[in-house]
């Protein structure tokens, strides 16, 4: 099926196998701004997402392709005024995600721009074996839960030329109820108001086996943020050649923010092993954050040929409420532990058997005082650190 160049619109469409769907050149399909057309997914017991514009369910061989243009309309489906009403996200239901893959097989999204969306963007929900390449997704820096691609519960699910601009995390893995394994996602942008890169936080399974490259990240609160909250393992996952400059309007940044800590307090310490940065540029007025358990260590960390550079004045941690938990719901729990207030290039804690290579850290070049490395519970050779001191203060 092909939509022709022109201005359309429409309410829910389902696909089925061995089908493609194309938006020519100069169509756009804009999603029509009557919730009522988008009937809730009966599998959860949330109204106010789960109400997907465009759905398939248990199919093979789909191709959702461009070069056309979905609009989203997105904020005709949030609350009357939305940005200046102060509110985090709105309080009426909405189509997300726009584009849902559930439980399929060799499913192709290519050449598509999605603009405006009202909520997530593409979700493959316990899927496999497919592809989203060069795909442009543009929502403002203030929309809410608009995440980028969102992968959940799926495996060997490649990613390759996207270019993501978004007001929530620009490409997030959860691992909720099977593991995510063998995710590639290469040669993209990515500019977010959250996460570039997130793992979780849904994650009671992990990631695994995955590898992310040849990446620039822009603007973005984190870097790459890889939270382990549900007791799953993370294990044997590759970012190299990522280009990471934070920013936004957030007020402490993270170029890299890697924690294990528990969602509740009766539920078991998770796993990170075999977590590998290799390549990396870092711009960023904060620093990076990589944090086991001392009942749960990270094991097998690697930073190989890491350059931070200066950028501008140094985030002051001391004024902040805390380190990140990934969702505003979560709370501390007995055990926990928060290094978010040392002031530093790179904090890393409660880690075993690091290999640290190549690694340039700014020294003096900062107009305040941080430190280079800081060590806690954690050792490591430090031969081939530059300026792992930074430039301590001397009060």
């Amino acid at each position: 099926m092909s939509l022709a160049p022109g201005q359309w619109e429409t309410g829910p469409l389902q696909f089925g196998s061995d089908m493609t769907f194309r938006l020519e050149e100069g169509a756009v399909l804009a999603l029509i701004p009557d919730i009522e057309l988008y009937p809730a997914d009966p599998r959860t017991r949330s109204d106010d997402l789960r109400r997907q514009a465009f759905f398939a369910d248990k199919v093979r061989r789909l191709t959702f392709e461009g070069p056309g243009v979905i609009e989203g309309r997105g904020a005709s489906f949030w609350d009357e005024n939305f940005y200046e009403t102060g509110l985090k996200r709105p309080t009426l239901p909405r189509p997300a995600p726009t584009l849902a893959i559930v439980e399929s097989e060799d499913v192709v999204i290519r050449n598509l721009t999605l603009r405006n969306l009202p909520g997530f963007g593409i979700a493959f929900v316990g899927s496999s074996d497919s592809l989203v390449e060069g795909v442009t997704i543009r929502n403002d820096q203030r929309s809410p839960n608009t995440d980028g691609i969102q992968i959940r519960n799926s495996s060997r699910i490649t990613v390759r030329g996207a270019d993501i601009e978004t007001g929530d995390d620009g490409i997030v893995l959860k691992s909720n109820g099977r593991r995510v394994d063998r995710i590639l996602v290469e040669d993209s942008r990515i500019v977010s108001d959250d996460g570039a890169i997130k793992f979780g936080t849904g994650s009671r399974v992990g990631v695994t086996n995955s590898v992310f490259r040849n990446i620039d990240i822009e603007d973005s609160r984190y870097g790459v943020a890889i939270f382990m909250i549900d007791g799953g393992h993370h294990d044997n996952n590759l970012f190299e050649d990522i280009q990471i400059k934070t920013g936004g309007r957030h007020t402490r940044t993270y170029p890299i923010f890697v924690d294990i800590d528990r969602r509740e307090v009766d539920r078991s310490l998770g796993k990170i092993t075999g977590l590998t940065f290799r390549d990396l540029t870092v711009r960023s007025s904060g620093g990076s954050l990589i944090a086991g358990n001392p009942r749960a260590k990270i094991k097998g960390l690697v930073l190989e040929r890491v350059s931070v550079e200066p950028s501008g004045e140094p985030d002051e941690p001391l004024d902040r409420s805390g380190k990140p938990r990934g969702n505003k719901n979560i709370r501390d729990q007995e055990g926990s532990v928060d290094y978010s207030d040392v002031r530093a290039e790179f904090v890393i804690a409660h880690t075993d058997s690091i290999e640290l290579s190549s690694v340039s850290l700014p020294g003096c070049q900062r107009d305040a005082a941080r430190d280079g490395l800081v060590l806690i519970d954690a050792e490591a050779d430090l031969s081939e650190v530059e300026n792992a001191k930074g430039c301590p203060s001397t009060d």
